[in-house]
């Protein structure tokens, strides 16, 4: 028995599981916390790997010295607003868009202890409306950056089944980030 042998109960492993898939992914330790294991798993396994949008972000470190306003959509647990936290890109505002009750509590409880700036939380991408949009952006100033990885369940993984395209229940949803960017560079084109 793996317990016996290693000294460590059940949910002492559970946890070191939770800790080893937040270190894979990139994200810091106990990023996670507060949540079943079941939830932080499937929140770990359904975010983008921090190191990874780090890379293609550090472009933006040099443009933005000042900070930047972001518009994060279908934000999950907050790897983009993490991988910007490790270039050292400040964040002066981040407008968060994820339906995860789980997902949004990791990403407000991480923003709280480790951000100076704004972030302003939505529940669901369809209520972004180009109205909307253009309020935030007149609020905000615009928008430096808009990012966000939208829901795949309906075309990848293990999911064989049910790999409807773009057409699913989730997936469609990609239409929303088009549809939420193009609105964005309409606003701020008429605006600057």
């Amino acid at each position: 028995m793996q317990e016996v042998e290693f000294g460590m109960d059940w949910q002492k492993q559970s946890c070191c599981i939770s800790l080893e898939m937040e270190f894979l992914v990139g994200y810091p330790r106990d990023h996670t916390r507060g949540t079943s294991k079941k939830k932080r798993e499937k929140c770990l396994g359904n975010s983008f790997q921090v190191d990874t949008v780090a890379f293609h972000l550090s472009v933006l470190k040099d443009r933005f010295p000042c900070g930047m306003n972001v518009l994060s959509l279908f934000s999950g647990i907050g790897g983009a607003e993490v991988a910007l936290h490790k270039l050292g890109i400040r964040m002066k505002t981040v407008v968060s868009v994820e339906i995860c009750d789980a997902s949004r509590s990791i990403l407000r409880t991480w923003w709280d202890q480790t951000q100076e700036g704004t972030l302003i939380e939505f529940r669901d991408v369809q209520s972004l409306t180009h109205e909307k949009i253009a309020s935030l952006i007149r609020q905000l100033g615009g928008f430096d950056l808009v990012i966000g990885g939208s829901p795949c369940n309906n075309l990848a993984g293990s999911n064989r089944h049910h790999r409807v395209g773009l057409e699913g229940d989730q997936s469609v949803l990609f239409r929303d980030y088009v549809r939420i960017l193009n609105s964005v560079k309409s606003i701020m084109a008429n605006v600057g």
